[in-house]
């Protein structure tokens, strides 16, 4: 989740042929990952109101080996928090009404701590006494950024005289500007009218509560219907198995809580441990990166955030939000097992810097290196946020051993049958017999004439006992679609047997041109490795000791002896070279062994190179945006720009953009810092380069080039994944991210308060 001189790239200067305006309305293309935090916190609801406490849930047992990380002196531990025994979390903002579905819920509802009701299936609806008439305004825009989000709306207040409010959305991710405040919808669609003149044409009318005065909710449940006075109601489970709603189960408890708008807003009340079940999942999916450490580092850099950003929201009844903006949670139906673990055995471990818990940023994959803070956040300086490599530092060699240079398939196939003297087709056919008896096959006495290529699979046929396989496994449609200029002459059992030769893999190449010795050498390796005479492993290289091999499968290491005469290829796309090893952990390989002895190693060089995140496929992307699709984006968060173009003005230490100048055609031009350039752009990351095109048959634009994903300041979630590949540990993985940062572990609320006692 990076500093070069500042650069005014060449070219990118010049001006657009014309600027277009576009409807302000916009919904942005996601960040990644955690976002960071918003305006400072507010106070709490007051005492006065119901603040209910989530029932003890169970979280998952530490695990004996779990790490006890070192403990900083007591005068820096008695200044931490202690871990808090719930964490409230915004799940959805402004609904008109909330509804229990009856399948897989069975609910109570509390209000001040007394049950109210217990159903399957009900619909809560806000039911506030008013003391002022509501009001309506116009929505112009729903941005990701919180930063351009007050700046338009500022922009547009000076602008137009009209008071204007930033409402971030938490079941969207979005920051909502609304501009006027109109006491009926006609004199709001009066005011959407002279919003033209300042180049806003697709606002909206939204509708607002008036000051609230004795707040309530209504409960439906069938035929029953009651107003219950406040803000606040908790539902609960009454079977322990979750509360269904907004289409995901959660554990704890459900508050309702009617906000000053007059809407709902949706909050699950959870043990901190619970909440992380459901968001490392969500920021980190197991089934996908399916490594211990990587796991843990995440749940440390989550636990770490929730911390530091605790009561972000409370004005709005809550801590943080569910959404990528604070960190992605997904309640019961996210969690996994390996992610619990992770949680698990890091249970209270945080990351400090000096005493504080840190602002421990991170993003989903960083194009080869981190950036420092300020560049991407320009107003932070968070010394332990600084640019590094997400790269391997060295590699480990493995030398070819075998004096022969011969191909992978024709070094194996000489291993297993050597090739003698004499006529071709005679050799041919003794070393294919000999390769049927290894694998315990019983031969017909056979005679192989040529090596005509009908005449080669005719034999192959008989002395493998394929043919039956031929007749029974090819339909005569597959035949049909898989062979190539089929030859005239050739009968229908000849058709069928190159075939299933082909779809095998063990004979193909065209039908009519004659065979090749390296397509025989081929064969004779496919069908060892076909018949188990040969055994084939896909790996992952773990490290290498002497002549001790480790390599990881299934979530199993194994450690193999590479003997005095070994082969060793390399493999870039379909074409495997003879060629030294240069491995780091985490590398592919094929493994070929004979009787459990190593015979072969084949790695499948990554064209990706070194990069912790290499395994990611956005660590490289091309986008174009044409004039028309720039200026439409650009004029939808500056409305009073006339786009006419842009200049790059500054790069950090990994080569992100960090100012960018937008040009205006009357001379106003803007200034975009950091992490607004990519959603100004509509570009996944600010790591890029741009190129003017202007094809003679097609529309004008820019071709953006990049790499990486979301803001690339902290932990690279998928470079962690690369690091725990490789052998790192999850405290290794996080010292390598963030710069200085101490390893603690935090005692919890509960833990705390029967100690003072």
């Amino acid at each position: 989740m990076i500093r070069n001189p500042a650069e005014i790239s060449p070219g990118l200067g010049s001006r657009l042929s014309r600027a277009v305006a576009l409807p302000v309305s916009l919904l942005l293309l996601g960040a990644c990952a955690t976002k960071p935090p918003g305006p400072p916190a507010v106070p709490v609801p007051p005492a006065a109101e119901v603040r209910p406490q989530a029932p003890a849930v169970a979280s998952p047992p530490a695990t004996a080996e779990a790490i006890a990380p070192p403990r900083p002196p007591a005068a820096i531990v008695a200044e931490l928090p202690t871990i808090p025994e719930t964490v409230r979390v915004g799940l959805a903002t402004d609904l008109a009404e909330l509804s229990f579905p009856a399948a897989g819920n069975d609910v109570e509802i509390l209000a001040d701590g007394q049950r109210l009701a217990r159903a399957t299936a009900l619909r809560i609806v806000p039911a506030p006494g008013s003391s002022a008439a509501g009001s309506y305004r116009l929505q112009v825009a729903a941005l990701k950024d919180e930063g351009q989000a007050r700046g338009l709306a500022d922009g547009l207040s000076s602008r137009t005289g009209e008071p204007a409010a930033v409402v971030f959305d938490a079941g969207r991710d979005l920051y909502r500007v609304r501009i006027g405040n109109y006491p009926d919808r006609e004199a709001a669609e009066q005011a959407q009218q002279r919003l033209g003149q300042h180049n806003v044409h697709d606002s909206f009318v939204v509708g607002e509560e008036g000051e609230l005065e004795r707040p309530a909710l209504r409960i439906v449940r069938g035929d029953d219907d009651r107003t219950v006075p406040g803000r606040w109601l908790v539902v609960k489970s009454a079977n322990g198995e979750g509360v269904s709603v907004l289409e995901r189960r959660f554990r704890g408890e459900l508050l309702i809580y009617l906000n000053d708008r007059g809407t709902l807003n949706v909050i699950n009340q959870v043990s901190l441990a619970n909440y992380l079940r459901g968001v490392v999942p969500r920021e980190m999916g197991p089934k996908i990166y399916d490594n211990l450490d990587a796991l843990k580092a995440q749940a440390v850099a989550a636990r770490t955030y929730a911390l530091k950003n605790m009561g972000e929201f409370a004005a709005e009844g809550y801590d943080i939000c569910a959404t990528p903006r604070c960190q992605a949670y997904g309640g019961m139906d996210w969690e996994q097992e390996l992610t619990d673990r992770a949680v698990a055995e890091t249970a209270g471990e945080v990351l400090i810097y000096q005493g504080e818990l840190a602002d421990s940023l991170y993003s989903s994959t960083c194009g080869g290196h981190t950036e420092d803070v300020e560049v991407v956040f320009p107003l932070k300086n968070e010394p332990y946020l600084r640019g590094v490599p997400c790269l391997e530092a060295g590699v480990v060699v493995l030398e070819s051993t075998a004096s022969s240079r011969l191909s992978l398939p024709a070094r194996m196939a000489h291993i297993l049958v050597p090739p003698e003297t004499g006529a071709q087709a005679e050799m041919v056919g003794r070393r294919l017999t000999r390769l049927a008896k290894l694998a315990g096959l019983t031969t017909p006495r056979d005679r192989l004439a040529s090596i005509d290529r009908r005449e080669l699979q005719r034999f192959i046929g008989s002395q493998f006992d394929l043919a039956l396989d031929a007749r029974l496994f090819m339909a005569r449609a597959d035949v049909d679609y898989l062979l190539d200029h089929p030859p005239s002459h050739w009968s229908e059992e000849d058709l069928h047997l190159a075939a299933f030769l082909k779809k095998s893999g063990l004979l193909g190449g065209p039908l009519d041109q004659p065979l090749e010795t390296e397509e025989i050498e081929e064969t004779i390796f496919r069908l060892a490795i076909f018949l188990r005479i040969l055994e084939q492993r896909e790996v992952r290289f773990q490290s290498l000791d002497g002549d001790r091999l480790t390599v990881r499968a299934a979530g199993e290491s194994t450690v193999l002896t590479v003997p005095a005469r070994v082969s060793t290829y390399r493999q870039r796309g379909d074409q495997a070279a003879w060629a030294p090893l240069r491995l780091v952990a985490g590398d592919r390989l094929s493994l070929f062994l004979r009787g459990g002895a190593l015979q072969a190693v084949l790695q499948d060089v990554d064209p990706d190179g070194l990069g912790y995140d290499r395994t990611s496929n956005l660590s490289s992307w091309t986008h174009f945006r044409s004039d028309r699709e720039l200026a439409e984006r650009v004029e939808s968060r500056y409305p009073d720009l006339e786009f006419a173009g842009f200049e790059l003005l500054s790069r950090g230490v990994s080569g992100r953009v960090g100012e960018m100048r937008l040009l205006d055609r009357n001379g106003q031009d803007v200034l975009v810092r950091g992490l607004p350039i990519r959603w100004t752009l509509d570009l996944p990351d600010n790591l890029f380069t741009a190129r003017r095109l202007e094809p003679s048959d097609g529309e004008p634009g820019w071709l953006f080039s990049g790499r990486g994903w979301g803001h690339g300041v902290g932990m690279c979630q998928v470079g962690a994944y690369g690091m725990g590949l490789r052998g790192h540990s999850y405290d290794r993985i996080l010292s390598h991210y963030y710069t200085g940062l101490e390893l603690v572990r935090l005692e919890s609320a509960e833990a705390a308060a029967s100690g003072s006692r």
